[in-house]
């Protein structure tokens, strides 16, 4: 990581991740989600946008929405002067092939350096004149080495299989989401995956539009009396309602971001006017205490036109500049005359006190003029794109505006000139028929869906029932570990598009969440998440899970099952980067007694971050718990140890 400001104590680190447990342990607000996420950006472009609007509905949407939330994520995180060289850079192996990119936190569809070397010790040929072409080559030669059909599949699973982060989203009871992982986890095709998911959306999109074909029949049956609108030509209104609603969202969107913008400019301006205002106040403090030194007819190398001349190599007075400047001056203060009138000096011996107070001002200046560099970079940045966001939100505006003139008939809106009960009761029932009509070209788009969707939901069905005597006990075992019961998956129908996984605790099925509490629903998906990992990979294959342990939801008992089950999973042969607060928990004790030094390397995240006076006071009972951790991965395992 370069210039990752979050990390203030070291900002540019590097990390090397062996196989086994890397595990990131800190307190609380040092960054551990943001080191999670910046691997994730590093390999997709992509951090996944908590918000419920970003609801999931297919691969290929999910990835689109993402990107602009994606550009946003690091601000704050990542300081103003930091922005273009905030980098991340991974080095990983996909199959047969060495991959090293760097990409810039800013940037998620660019990649700044890109090398892939084949199993042959050859350098593939990378397109390299382009960010945006060096990640397209990359997208393509990873889909190679994965075997998916698509970028945006390698980011689904990425972000909603191998990740466990601060959202806490629940793979095992998301419909949406659970349908196309069970496509790819269970050996179906990635080309048939991706078809499967398009054909899902589409059957959705298709019922969607029926039952609202059909509400406005009912609706234009009920309003006979009162409804008023020309008649208009079916054909084209379905795509011209739709050009209309997507101008309309595009005027809201451009409206939220500038919005958005100008509100960030205004607190960029008020915070350059307050470091601005801190300057002066320090300028002026350090000439008052620079006149009670001249007092005593001290050397005037002190003084802050002096030293700005000397610093900048510009006379502050008449403006010339060059090394010159400097050296001219420096020859009048070794000669002991006033660079100035070329008055002669005498050198007595300063005052130490008003010395020392005349380096903390200056001190206290030089960080303050950076300060002030840095805001001033980042209002004409925010400037800069508030002018942009509103030239794009005039543009966004005039389009709609310009449509709704254009097809101001053919839009649903009422008329003054039907005015005859008759008129009005014959366009009503014009729009009935034509809404049924409707209802049923999209009933016929639906099944047709539907029945070229069968095929590939029986061969999951099939692929399911071939597996399931191995991915069953494996989520089984782990489970168990985890809960102490004996629990059962089994493949459901949400509806005639989507599957769902059922969970049966002791013989009873439970299908809600509120059947379980929040620390089992949290546990038992990152176990599903395992499972599937394990069903995904032969057993020789390693793979990388992503967890942001969520153990504050755990009593003492399962924080230790929970550390027995990850161990579990490490020593089947995978890896895992998780990140954990360092406190008194069992979880960590458990997973090293399991895992020991060989499987297992904890990293002491509070070198990475500044502690807060709270922590900072207490730094020696992170020291205790970190000693403890690392004094049972160092120990001789048991005997007949798991």
């Amino acid at each position: 990581m370069q210039n990752f400001s979050i990390y203030s104590e070291r900002p540019t680190l590097e990390v090397d991740i062996r196989r086994g447990v890397f595990c990131l342990a800190g307190a609380n607000g040092l960054g551990k989600s943001s080191f999670l996420a910046a691997i994730n950006f590093g390999l997709t472009g992509i951090v996944t946008n908590p918000s419920s609007r970003n609801a999931f509905s297919s691969t290929k949407k999910f990835y689109n929405n993402s990107l602009e939330y994606s550009r946003h994520y690091f601000d704050g995180r990542i300081e103003e002067l930091d922005r273009d060289a905030a980098e991340v850079s991974l080095r990983f192996t996909i199959g047969p092939r060495r991959y090293e990119l760097t990409r810039n936190l800013f940037e998620p569809e660019a990649l700044r350096h890109l090398t892939v070397v084949n199993d042959a010790g050859e350098i593939v040929s990378i397109e390299t004149n382009s960010d945006e072409r060096r990640h397209e080559d990359y997208k393509k030669l990873l889909l190679e080495d994965c075997r998916l059909s698509s970028f945006d599949q390698f980011v689904f699973i990425q972000h909603f299989l191998l990740t466990f982060d601060e959202r806490r989203h629940l793979l095992f009871w998301d419909e949406q989401v659970t349908t196309p992982m069970l496509y790819l986890a269970f050996g179906i095709h990635a080309e048939d995956a991706k078809r499967a998911d398009e054909l899902t959306h589409a059957v959705n999109r298709a019922e969607s539009q029926r039952r609202n074909a059909q509400w406005q029949a009912t609706t234009a049956r009920r309003r006979m009396k009162d409804l008023g609108v020309d008649e208009i030509d079916e054909a084209v209104f379905e795509s011209l309602a739709e050009r209309h609603q997507e101008l309309i969202d595009q005027v809201d969107a451009r409206a939220s971001e500038l919005n958005r913008l100008q509100r960030e400019a205004a607190d960029a301006r008020l915070d350059l006017a307050n470091v601005s205002a801190e300057y002066q106040v320090l300028r002026h403090q350090y000439d008052d205490v620079f006149s009670q030194r001249l007092k005593a007819h001290s050397t005037p190398r002190l003084h802050p036109l002096v030293t700005e001349a000397l610093q900048t190599n510009r006379c502050t007075v008449c403006g010339t500049e060059g090394a010159h400047v400097g050296a001219r001056i420096t020859e009048k203060l070794e000669s002991h005359c006033c660079p100035l009138c070329d008055t002669e000096t005498r050198q007595e011996t300063p005052r130490a006190e008003s010395f020392e107070a005349l380096k903390r001002v200056d001190t206290d200046l030089a960080e303050t003029r950076d300060r002030l560099k840095a805001a001033q970079v980042r209002r004409d940045r925010i400037d800069k794109a508030v002018d942009e966001a509103l030239k794009l939100h005039s543009s966004a505006t005039q389009a709609l505006d310009e449509f709704e003139a254009v097809n101001q008939k053919a839009l649903p809106i009422a008329d003054a000139s039907i005015s005859s009960l008759l008129d009005q009761r014959r366009v009503a029932e014009a729009a009935r028929k034509r809404a049924m009509e409707r209802r049923d070209e999209w009933r016929d788009k639906r099944d047709a869906a539907r029945r070229e969707l069968e095929p590939l939901q029986r061969a999951l069905r099939s692929a399911y029932e071939t597996a399931e005597n191995e991915f069953v006990p494996t989520f089984r075992e782990l489970a168990r570990q985890f809960l102490g019961l004996d629990l059962d998956i089994f493949l459901d129908t949400a509806d005639k598009t989507r599957f769902v996984l059922g969970l049966e605790v002791q013989g009873t099925r439970r299908r809600a969440t509120t059947a379980l509490s929040e620390s089992q629903r949290f546990f038992l998906d990152i176990a599903l998440r395992m499972a599937l990992i394990q069903q995904m990979t032969e057993p020789s294959e390693t793979v990388t899970s992503y967890i942001d342990t969520p153990e504050g939801s755990l009593d003492i008992a399962y924080e230790a099952r929970a550390g027995a089950m990850f161990g579990k999973f490490v020593l089947s042969g995978k890896n895992m980067i998780m990140t954990a607060n360092i406190n008194a928990n069992q979880l960590l004790l458990r997973l090293a007694e399991v895992c020991r030094s060989e499987h297992m390397e904890l990293v002491r995240m509070t070198d990475w971050s500044a502690l807060s006076e709270v922590q900072a006071s207490e730094e020696a009972l992170f020291d205790e718990a970190y000693s403890r951790v690392e004094e049972i991965l160092s120990a001789t395992p048991k005997q007949g140890l798991v």
